[in-house]
């Protein structure tokens, strides 16, 4: 009988603690998954999959990490046969139930999430490339590799993340935003960039009892009395305004049908604040953002600007993903393949948050001051049974801006001009 590495039965363990084993066999065959009694059972699959991702090793190594006898083959296609929605629900189920119950809320009455989008790459296969595409300076001399995007909800307390959509490198991530409602509940309270603001969402949101706070690209800031669909109503306080929203007069949205567009309200009445950006040395620059949360008392305008500064816990955690776990690159070399690799990322992610918020709790602390790095390191290094030790406590600091430029250059190769397969040469042989 071959032995099992430590690494795996941990995996094993954490993942059985919040969703039990029978229940995944239950979601595979829900999905409409048939296996054989064998190694790589689903549930195997899942678990070599997290424990590739963690370990950061080849497939060819990773049965020195697993200590099971199986080939790079072998896990190839028993991934192939492991259907995507079952990862999507345990990332659901990880995401949206798993979080603990005694986090507090803001106010005592609003949960925070947070949505936004981020980049990453993938291998340069055509497939991928016509289904991703690439940036806009790659286009038209076939060079670099595809783009995909991805949109994430995440919740703000807990810092697990909930759903992610994949989308085209070209498609915008307002036209699924609000497929995210469906996870809030009333009460929740969403914070999200200017990217995503629109009159659409807006009143979706209302519709559904859910309240945002979103910064406000300048095109869309009432000035004076305003103009177009947006115009001053009241003033409630030092740059903070009561404004109204007028539906825009056409239906051009493409991810919104036309009869559900003619349901939303005529107008929107919300909440615009002003606040400035001041840097000792800089010129000061204004910001402004745009809130359900309309009564100045109980929510005073200073508070709002500060709570959309925790908007940023979001791109911490992205850092986490692209640079703790390696997923800056994913090694998939099909659509498929590469939902699945995101899917593991996110589901193990999440069981590193949950390690998070367990040592938190032990330490009086905040899951965020947790150090990610620290509890992933003793997920990969402990055994099965091992107390939680005490984690790193990052200290709240503020940090200076740092410039977003690369110092290292890497290898001084010419650019990529012509497509791979043109430019590559047979293999040399030596002849005596």
């Amino acid at each position: 009988m071959a032995s099992i590495g430590s690494g795996l039965l941990v995996i094993k363990s954490k993942l059985s603690e919040h969703i039990p084993e029978s229940v995944v066999l239950e979601i595979c065959r829900r999905a409409g998954h048939t296996w054989r009694e064998r190694v790589l059972d689903p549930l195997n699959t899942i678990h070599l999959m997290l424990l590739q991702l963690l370990a950061g090793v080849a497939l060819g190594r990773l049965h020195h990490v697993s200590k099971l006898k199986v080939s790079a083959a072998a896990v190839c296609k028993a991934r192939k046969r492991l259907p995507v929605q079952v990862l999507m629900e345990l990332v659901a189920r990880i995401g949206g139930g798993a979080a603990p119950p005694e986090l507090p809320l803001w106010k005592n009455r609003h949960r925070l999430a947070v949505a936004d989008g981020t980049t990453f790459t993938t291998e340069d296969t055509p497939e991928l490339a016509r289904t991703y595409g690439k940036a806009k300076n790659q286009r038209s001399t076939r060079h670099g590799y595809p783009v995909p995007k991805l949109l994430a909800l995440m919740d703000l307390s807990s810092g697990l993340i909930q759903k992610v959509i994949g989308l085209p490198h070209a498609r915008h991530e307002q036209t699924v935003l609000s497929r995210m409602f469906a996870l809030l509940k009333a009460g929740d309270l969403l914070l999200g960039d200017r990217g995503l603001v629109s009159f659409a969402h807006l009143a979706l949101m209302l519709q559904a009892a859910l309240d945002a706070c979103l910064r406000l690209p300048r095109s869309m800031v009432v000035f004076g009395r305003g103009r177009g669909q947006h115009h001053r109503q009241a003033r409630l306080g030092r740059q903070d305004w009561l404004v109204r929203w007028d539906r825009p007069l056409r239906h051009t949205l493409s991810w919104l049908s036309y009869r559900r567009w003619k349901q939303l309200p005529a107008t929107l009445t919300l909440r615009q604040i002003a606040f400035r950006l001041h840097r000792p040395g800089f010129r000061t620059k204004w910001a402004w953002v745009v809130t359900t949360l309309l009564c100045p008392i109980t929510y005073p305008a200073q508070e709002i600007v500060e709570l959309y500064g925790r908007r940023w816990q979001i791109e911490v955690s992205f850092r986490d993903l692209k640079q703790s776990l390696r997923m800056r690159k994913l090694s998939a070399r099909s659509v498929e393949g590469v939902k699945k690799e995101i899917l593991a990322f996110v589901l193990l992610y999440n069981l590193v948050r949950l390690v998070m918020a367990e040592a938190a709790k032990r330490q009086g602390v905040a899951p965020d001051r947790i150090g990610f790095r620290d509890a992933l390191t003793w997920l990969l290094w402990s055994q099965v049974g091992e107390p939680l030790p005490e984690l790193q406590v990052n200290p709240r600091r503020r940090r200076p801006t740092e410039p977003r430029v690369r110092k290292h250059g890497g290898y001084c190769f010419p650019i990529l001009k012509h497509p791979r397969q043109a430019l590559r040469k047979p293999p040399a042989q030596a002849i005596v």
